[in-house]
């Protein structure tokens, strides 16, 4: 009888310790599992958020660029107007020289027969 209380308590501490040794691998489990998920989602949330950095960065530039060629084309406007101003400055210039000419010929005929 002794004999069998003694089975039976080794039986019982023998499923005790196994029952243990499984709980503590399944939450070592689970612990690494849940850690692996967290650290997937943060890394998903990194790439997005490096994605959005960089396309920001990326439309920063582009807004700069945009803003130098607006520049550029302002400068460039303005030299075309004075250029044009300058070209009917010089047209009213060659009329006027072109009449004087034609008189000067016409008084020159005269002149010399």
């Amino acid at each position: 009888m002794l004999l069998l209380e003694i089975s039976n308590n080794i039986t019982t501490i023998m499923v005790t310790l196994l029952t243990v040794a499984t709980s503590a691998g399944a939450w070592k489990f689970y612990e690494l599992r849940s850690s692996q998920s967290q650290k997937q989602k943060e890394d998903s949330v990194k790439e997005q958020n490096l994605f959005r950095d960089n396309l920001r960065e990326r439309i920063s530039i582009l807004e700069a660029r945009l803003e130098e060629r607006e520049r550029e084309k302002e400068a460039l406007q303005q030299q075309l107007t004075q250029l044009i101003a300058q070209l009917s400055e010089y047209k009213v210039r060659l009329e006027f020289l072109e009449r004087e000419n034609a008189v000067l010929l016409e008084l020159k005929r005269k002149i010399v027969p």
